[in-house]
């Protein structure tokens, strides 16, 4: 009954995506108060006491859902603080519950509900690290739980352990298929409620393999998830008949994923050649970054004319109406394409300059590249908390690889030092720094190391940044890319990319 009402309520609102679905404030705060009760009297209870507090600090957690941490850009870097006192209170109580403390994190009690709620309440915090060993230990307490298989990925992506965040999303993902068809056989719907669930995990396993440099995984899953969201009554058309509207507001933006591989692998042709939607009504989203990623391919192999018109319908089409209220979990659709018109707009102008270059123009300007990159950074690192990110290539990544190209040494130092402390241990971040070192070496070696203490230091850190970037890099598909983004021709070119001007 309680199902029915809410998909009337979704059928007849104006914005599915503001509804309350009978979550209201004020009850959340009486029922955490109330269970506050609960908990001081029955949390030592040797039956039920670990479920009642795993009760109650979801019940803090409800007051502030996914903003547990306040988030703030400063000097192009997010600093994260507590949200209130509660997400002190509610991870004290977990600690204490778990048997966690300081210079031992292993958890002394294998509670699901406990170690799940753990990994939400570090996984945006300062100290994700702290989380590792329950997130270890949650993963395959409840093999047959796809959520709680995957969740200790959101501890992983932090903590820079991508590969365990690849394994235990193909697990959870291999979880979810057994109960789809346990539970609906092989009907193409199921259930559009739990799909969020399994596009999330999909779209887990892409953005983290993505950071590994594991194109055909990557692929492989976000073609899975388009699969998933078909148009026509199997898919988002049959959501937006009225069934679940909500369900295309939030499951379209997975369809657009193979996009977002392509453009972070390079593969321009692909992009070229990926069959386009055309329908605005049913996927208004994945419109908008086909044109963004075939503008981004067109600018990427010279094609300027090609690129300006793609970024004439990419503009088009992110005013479509359609577009509101679209969301990818937290995040608006339309604060992601903001921050694709940045880089489009940058990759277009910065194609523009390095032709005038290469044709001997000795004021071809970089500038206006270099703003709308730099932009696209800081609204990257600005949009709302969600893993994946909202912007699944790093826009450090783009900015770095351009500046390095262009001989900006120390810029792009600084660009990439930026990005390895936000997303730790990545391939590509890494082989920024790596890079950025490697040019600053040989400068030394072609002064005759004048500077010997500046040299060494030079040479001990590229030596321990070329480690760390050989064991990031030791699944990458066809071995390590030259640069950290294919738009550099370093990178496209080797790959076997032609350019074209």
């Amino acid at each position: 009954a309680l199902g029915k009402c809410h998909s009337l309520e979704a059928k007849n609102a104006a914005d599915p995506t503001k509804l309350s679905m009978g979550n209201d404030p004020a009850l959340n705060a009486k029922f955490a108060e109330s269970m506050g009760y609960l908990f001081d009297k029955y949390k030592d209870d040797a039956d039920f006491g670990y479920d009642v507090t795993a009760i109650y600090v979801e019940s803090l957690m409800n007051l502030k859902p996914w903003a547990l941490w306040s988030k703030k850009v400063e000097g192009g870097e997010m600093v994260i603080t507590p949200a209130d006192q509660n997400t002190v209170k509610l991870i004290n109580i977990l600690e204490d519950a778990l048997g966690i403390e300081d210079g031992d994190l292993v958890p002394k009690i294998k509670h699901p509900a406990l170690l799940h709620l753990y990994c939400h309440a570090m996984e945006l915090s300062p100290t994700p690290e702290r989380a590792v060993p329950v997130a270890n230990a949650l993963w395959h307490t409840m093999p047959d739980a796809g959520h709680l298989v995957h969740m200790p990925a959101h501890i992983y992506a932090w903590a820079g352990m991508w590969n365990e965040g690849v394994n235990c999303n193909k697990e959870a993902v291999a979880a979810d298929e057994k109960y789809r068809i346990n539970q609906f056989g092989f009907a193409k719907t199921g259930s559009q409620f739990y799909k969020f669930y399994r596009m999330h995990n999909m779209h887990f396993v892409v953005w983290c393999a993505m950071h590994e440099g594991r194109y055909a995984e990557a692929m492989e899953y976000a073609r899975k998830a388009e699969a998933a969201n078909p148009a026509g009554p199997d898919g988002v058309e049959f959501m937006l008949a009225g069934i679940i509207p909500m369900g295309a507001v939030f499951l379209e933006s997975y369809v657009s994923m193979p996009w977002h591989v392509m453009v972070r692998f390079g593969k321009w042709d692909d992009i070229l050649d990926e069959p386009i939607r055309t329908d605005s009504s049913i996927f208004p989203g994945a419109i908008v970054v086909q044109h963004y990623a075939r503008g981004v391919a067109f600018a990427s192999k010279g094609m300027v004319a090609e690129a300006e018109a793609e970024q004439a319908k990419f503009i088009e089409a992110c005013a479509n109406p359609s577009l509101e209220g679209r969301v990818q979990h937290n995040v608006p659709i339309k604060a992601q394409n903001a921050v694709q018109a940045k880089i489009l707009k940058g990759e277009i102008e910065y194609r523009k300059a390095y032709l005038a270059k290469k044709a001997g123009d000795e004021t071809a300007d970089f500038t206006p590249a270099w703003k709308s990159l730099e932009e696209g950074v800081n609204m990257s690192l600005e949009l709302p908390y969600n893993e994946p990110w909202g912007q699944m290539q790093p826009v450090r990544h783009i900015l770095g690889a351009l500046k390095l190209e262009q001989g900006l040494i120390e810029e792009a130092e600084a660009v990439y030092r930026a990005d390895i402390k936000l997303w730790k241990n990545n391939m590509w971040g890494l082989l920024g720094l790596k890079l950025c070192l490697e040019k600053k070496a040989q400068i030394v070696k072609d002064l005759n190391s004048a500077h010997e203490k500046f040299g060494t230091e030079i040479y001990e850190e590229l030596s321990d940044v070329s480690q760390k970037f050989a064991l990031a890099a030791a699944r990458a598909d066809g071995g390590p890319p030259k640069a950290t983004c294919y738009c550099a021709q370093a990178a496209f070119l080797s790959g076997g990319g032609k350019y074209v001007k």
